[in-house]
């Protein structure tokens, strides 16, 4: 019997599954495992000491981090720290700090443009540049940034499907894809090569039209694409629901992106990786299972190995 096209989800155009510290993104739903993203250093972040200078604690961080790398190591998914940088200042105390730790992919990102600049500074000067990724390039994104870029040879970026200054223009799928295909433009001159697209988060219910533009964009033009959910889900926590409530909404808004063709998601504070990522494994693992079954050779780690495994397990012992 032909299966081809049947078993799992398939895009239309080739793949792209970009590598940025040993970490692979991209391809056909059930090739690669997710790759959550979550933030540190955000505004109110309680690792912060002093905002302004970028003092954190710093012994509480690592403990942190190496937990989320735990848990993600646990469910065979990657994992990856969006690091959010306060000020300027701060950059030259955070980012050695982060560069020490045992974190593949590190995102550079800021509310301040003189900050991202110098993170990518300082990143070349830290021998970091295979492992950083720039987050992110909007279309006003401003001639001295993107110079910075190229100068200091930052090869992987986050696009912003949005345009700030047309935010009513720029909320459908479609037009989100016509904003991507100029930021492409763009990076290929500033010799950016491992790309991710962002298909921008509003509110909760954008979620929904963010979740059609990754699949448009995948579909029409290939490249790697997720979201940042988190950014509308900020007061989903358990001051303001049941604790079933909030894995609830984080692993199943985290489920439905991955369904519509995720490759990562950046799910917010980095503790809460527990909601989302047995969640995701086990749909990892079966899109990875249908892949196999087609006879893709599903290769290191992968959730495929992990949760499914278990549960599988379980059920033949029954």
């Amino acid at each position: 019997m032909d299966i081809e096209n049947i078993l799992r989800p398939r895009f239309k155009v080739q793949q792209l599954a970009i590598e940025i510290g040993g970490v692979k993104i991209g391809g056909q739903p059930g090739d690669n495992p997710t790759l959550l993203v979550g933030s540190i250093f955000y505004h109110g972040d309680k690792l912060l000491v002093d905002e302004v200078k970028g003092i954190i604690n710093k012994e509480l961080s690592r403990k942190v981090i190496e937990d989320a790398l735990s848990i993600a190591e646990e469910y065979g998914l990657y994992f990856a720290l969006d690091v959010i940088f306060p000020t300027p200042e701060s950059v030259d105390n955070i980012l050695p700090f982060v560069s020490e730790l045992n974190v593949p992919v590190l995102f550079l990102d800021s509310p301040d443009s003189k900050a991202r600049i110098r993170a990518y500074s300082l990143s070349r000067e830290l021998g970091l540049t295979h492992r950083v990724v720039a987050n992110g390039i909007y279309v006003n994104t401003s001639a001295d940034e993107i110079e910075a870029l190229k100068e200091n040879g930052i090869l992987n970026a986050v696009l912003l499907a949005f345009d700030p200054s047309q935010p009513y223009k720029s909320m459908y799928p479609k037009d989100r894809l016509s904003i991507v295909r100029k930021l492409l433009d763009l990076t290929r001159d500033i010799g950016v090569k491992g790309t991710l697209i962002d298909a921008v988060v509003l509110d909760p219910a954008s979620i929904g039209l963010s979740a059609s533009t990754i699949y448009l964009v995948k579909n029409e033009l290939g490249y790697p694409s997720g979201c940042a959910p988190a950014n509308a889900l900020g007061p989903v926590s358990k001051y303001n629901f049941h604790i079933e409530e909030v894995a609830g909404i984080h692993g199943g808004i985290a489920v439905f992106l991955r369904v519509m063709g995720a490759d990562f998601i950046m799910y917010g504070p980095v503790r809460r990786i527990k909601y989302v990522a047995p969640a995701i494994a086990m749909v990892d693992g079966l899109l990875g299972y249908l892949a196999r079954q087609e006879g893709v050779r599903i290769r290191g780690k992968h959730p495929l190995r992990t949760l499914l495994k278990k549960v599988q397990q379980l059920f033949v012992k029954t």
